[in-house]
């Protein structure tokens, strides 16, 4: 039987958004740049992932947004891990910016800097990536996959998942946020292990 005679199916139209129907989860992170000016710009990301098994790091941002023309501009960013109990900081990355192009939101989070780029990082973050733009892919609408190699990592101690300890301690230190497109977010401080079948190799 196709999906679409499914009673138990919703086929939504070609006009209708898929990811504005069902919850999906993501990771959240704040990506961090510098402005033309020297000042600090970070803004929360959901369309953020490895780019494969070795280093590098991608986020999807349009050419409308002050994060992509300063990677263009400067060729550096980082990539923040917030915790839930920060999820706060990522609401205030997201603020809009003023007459003066400024974004005032950004005074009520604690910032540091990066080792290896000069641009900002979140405090008290749970991880860490520092990169260089490695390329810009365009074409998936308006928006285009801004891909940079890693050059700095850091996890904070409380995160660190060591080989001989057991996954569930890290999680219950270390709670990790999730975001659910578009409005919802939530603590994940529990995990059960994948049944991977006999013979898996990634």
């Amino acid at each position: 039987m196709p999906l679409s005679e499914d009673p138990d199916i919703v086929t939504l139209p070609p006009d209708q958004p898929f990811f504005e129907t069902v919850y999906t989860p993501s990771p959240l992170v704040i990506v961090g740049t510098r402005e033309a000016d020297g000042a600090d710009d970070l803004a929360p990301k959901h369309m953020a992932i490895p780019l494969g098994w070795s280093e590098y790091f991608g986020f999807v941002c349009t050419p409308r947004h002050s994060t992509y023309r300063n990677v263009k501009r400067t060729g550096e960013f980082t990539v923040t891990y917030p915790r839930p109990d920060n999820v706060l900081d990522a609401s205030l990355a997201a603020g809009p910016r003023d007459r003066e192009g400024d974004k005032p939101s950004l005074e009520g989070i604690e910032t540091t800097e990066a080792d290896a780029v000069d641009a900002p990082v979140v405090a008290d973050a749970y991880a860490v990536l520092e990169c260089r733009l490695d390329r810009v892919v365009g074409g998936f609408g308006e928006n285009e996959l801004v891909a940079g190699e890693i050059v700095g990592k850091h996890v904070h101690a409380d995160a660190y998942r060591a080989a001989d300890e057991e996954p569930e301690a890290v999680f219950e230190r270390a709670p990790v946020l999730t975001y659910f497109y578009p409005d919802r977010f939530a603590s994940v401080d529990e995990a059960r292990s994948f049944p991977f079948p006999e013979g898996f190799d990634r």
